[in-house]
Parts: C-alpha cells; structure tokens; sequence
C-alpha cells in the first residue's frame, strides 16, 4: 500500500463502513465485540494511527489545555519552582494524551493579558492556573463555561492544588528556634499572592505561639519575589538599632538578596538565613529552604483538570501537597555577638 494507511482503508480491510472505523477508534460503545476486534486486527495490520484532531473533533473538544502563568515570560524560565511545575504539568497532560498550550504575561502587559487571548476563542478545553500574581481575568473564562484548576490558592469555589505553606514556614521557624534565635527577621512577598503568603505567616505565627516565644512584628519587611527587593529589604532589616539574629524571606529570590547583602556588608555577622522554593540556586549556595514538590503540584493540578473533562469531578476542593524543609550551612546556632555594618558598635544579640 502506498502512503499512510487511511480510514478508508481499513474499512475495506475490515469489511464494514469508515464510520464504524470512527466509532471503534473513539471507543463508542455502540459497535459490537466481533465487529470491534475485527477493525481492530485491519488497524494493527495496517499500521493505521488514527489522527488526534479528527478524534478531538469527533468529540467535540481540542484535546488542549492550556497553562496560564501571569507573569513575564523571562520570569516564567527563570524561575526553577515554576519551570518544575510546568514539566510536571506536562507529563501528565501527555501522558493522557492531551497537549499543553503555555501562557505567559505579555510584554508591558498586566497579569490579566496572560488570560485574554482565549475569550471567546476554542482553543482548549480547560485552564490550569499558577495563581501567585493573581488571578485577575480567570472570572472571564469561567462566564465562559470553562473547567478550571488552580495551582496556588483561590477565594472561588474551584479545585486547587497547593503546597503546605503553613507547614513549611512552621518548619522554618521551629528550626530557626531550635537553633537559639528569637528576633526573626520576615521578608514577606507581594501582596497580590496574598493567600499563600498569609498561609506562610500563620506558620510563623503558630511555631512562635507553640514554642511560647513573642516575635517582634517590627521584625517584618515586603518584597516582590525578586533579589533585588531582598537585597533591600535586608538593607533596612539588618541595620535597625535592634536587629534580627536571622531572616526568613518567603521565597529563595529574596533570600539570596539577603544573602547578597550580608556579602556586601562582611561587618554583620552571625546572621542565619532561610528561604522558600528549594530551587537550584538554594542548593548551589547552601540556602535552607522549603522544597515545594513542584513536579508534584503540576502534575496533581493536570490530573485534576483531565479527570474533570472525563466527567470525574474532584472528591475535595483542596489538595495539599506536602512541603519538605531542606536544612544547609545559611542556618546557625545563634552567635553571642555580632557587629552591625553602620558602624563598629557592638550591639546586643
């Protein structure tokens, strides 16, 4: 036979019409054994592959599904959290035999433009969402009717898949205890990720409630994820006439900021350091940290989504994966002195 094998083709061979080829390729129930088993044996013989998009259209749906992460693309690849839950996500789509269509931010644009490609368009046929710069033009899509997961936190009534924030931070702190520090710097994130990093807080909060230590909420500064608003952050922590013994920034980019500044600044000393992600910068420069399960949280997400599609709607709202925290040399115990950087005063720990 010359040329790929086509439906037709197999029909002759089965001895029934292209349109029971149809129904037994997409596994209608309405084809009997005997007939189902002899398109089968002319599809094996032929090495007929039935085409993806006619069994999509057969359906009715594209067999897509999209990844929308609202921020700039050179974040997106930048970021080792994002870029292992983004292969996370995908192994699970391919394996069940969908594709994965990637959304970013677009230049200049706001997290909203990572969504508004798809109104009113049939692109695919469900979104997972990575939800830590909002999910601002999510609602859009959802008017629409379609099915959505997603991965962060979110005050609608939709599936959502999530490390455990709490849990991680609570470890951070409990380690940071253990190790004699009781005035804990905190450089929290952005304010539109505002459910994760509440999560992050009430962890914080509750090791220092259960270990009967009052934490200074003065000890807390904000930035945006990025290493420079760590670096600054630190900048205005670390030279407070009382400063922190240590810092908990809530994700390894303002961490290593952190970590920056303390190299820049060789007078401050004795300043344990902790992060939030576990990315490969955490490891290379020995950063403790909260390993988020990336993989895990996108290939859980995908899952979710899929089964949704497959009419098998999620048992709970709320999956929690687990976090593990990751202990290196940027923790210590507690030294007796240190030496602020503005000056040669010794000031008390």
């Amino acid at each position: 036979m010359a040329g790929r094998p086509t439906m037709r083709d197999v029909a002759a061979a089965a001895g029934v019409s292209h349109q029971t080829v149809s129904r037994v390729v997409n596994d209608e129930q309405s084809v009997t054994e005997p007939v189902r088993e002899r398109v089968r044996a002319a599809i094996a013989a032929l090495g007929y592959r039935p085409s993806a998009g006619g069994r999509a259209m057969a359906r009715g749906r594209t067999e897509v599904v999209a990844l929308v992460v609202p921020h700039a693309a050179g974040f997106t690849f930048a970021n080792d959290h994002l870029m292992r839950l983004i292969g996370g996500a995908e192994q699970e789509v391919a394996g069940r035999g969908y594709g994965l269509l990637l959304s970013t931010r677009e230049p200049g644009g706001d997290a909203t433009s990572a969504f508004t490609r798809f109104d009113r368009r049939s692109l695919v046929d469900g979104f997972l969402v990575e939800g830590g710069a909002g999910l601002t033009g999510l609602s859009d899509l959802l008017v629409q009717g379609y099915p959505a997961v997603v991965i962060g936190y979110a005050d609608d009534d939709l599936p959502m898949v999530h490390p455990d924030d709490e849990g991680g931070a609570y470890a951070v702190v409990q380690h940071l205890l253990a190790l004699g520090h009781r005035r804990i710097g905190i450089v929290n994130g952005p304010a539109e990720n505002h459910l994760a990093m509440a999560a992050r807080l009430a962890g914080v909060e509750r090791a220092f409630a259960d270990a009967h230590v009052t934490r200074d909420p003065s000890l807390t500064d904000r930035g945006d994820f990025t290493t420079e608003s760590g670096h600054a952050a630190a900048g205005r922590l670390l030279t407070r006439a009382d400063p922190p013994t240590a810092v908990f920034a809530f994700n390894d980019g303002m961490a290593l900021g952190v970590l920056q500044w303390l190299r820049e600044n060789p007078s401050t000393t004795g300043i344990s350091v902790a992060g939030f992600d576990d990315t490969a910068a955490a490891s290379a420069t020995g950063l403790t940290s909260v390993a988020l399960q990336s993989q895990d949280l996108g290939r859980r997400a995908a899952q979710i989504l899929i089964d949704q599609l497959d009419g098998k709607p999620p048992a709970e709202r709320r999956t929690i994966v687990p976090s593990r925290l990751m202990v290196r040399s940027s923790t210590q115990p507690k030294s007796g002195r240190r030496r602020r950087s503005s000056s040669s005063e010794t000031v008390r720990p």
